[in-house]
């Protein structure tokens, strides 16, 4: 493997770090209040959400639809951190907008 995609690959590997983040939505849409989900570059991929880009599918109907959402928290950690998070089904309890706190 040539240097920067062996860098790459170590740094996707089970263990990598990266950042797990909270989204609030300015208003519900059906169900849903909140997305959570994993990146090693917060701000392209806030960008890609706001513009209604990537894999995302929940984000893509909130921009056609207007609406707009709130970095609520973020921790950094492994992408099975995100995985365990996601399975509790929960995100109200992590989210310090729901809880009366500021983001």
């Amino acid at each position: 493997m040539s240097g920067s995609l062996q860098e790459f690959a170590d740094r996707c590997g089970p263990d990598a770090t990266g950042t797990i983040y909270l989204l609030h939505f300015d208003q519900p849409l059906a169900h849903a209040r909140h997305y959570m989900g994993f990146t090693f570059d917060l701000e392209r991929r806030l960008d890609e959400h706001a513009r209604g880009n990537g894999n995302a599918r929940i984000m893509e109907v909130l921009a056609e639809r207007g609406i707009t959402f709130t970095l609520a928290r973020t921790w950094e950690g492994p992408q099975r951190l995100e995985r365990r998070l996601k399975r509790q089904k929960n995100a109200p309890r992590f989210c310090p907008l729901c809880n009366g706190g500021d983001p």
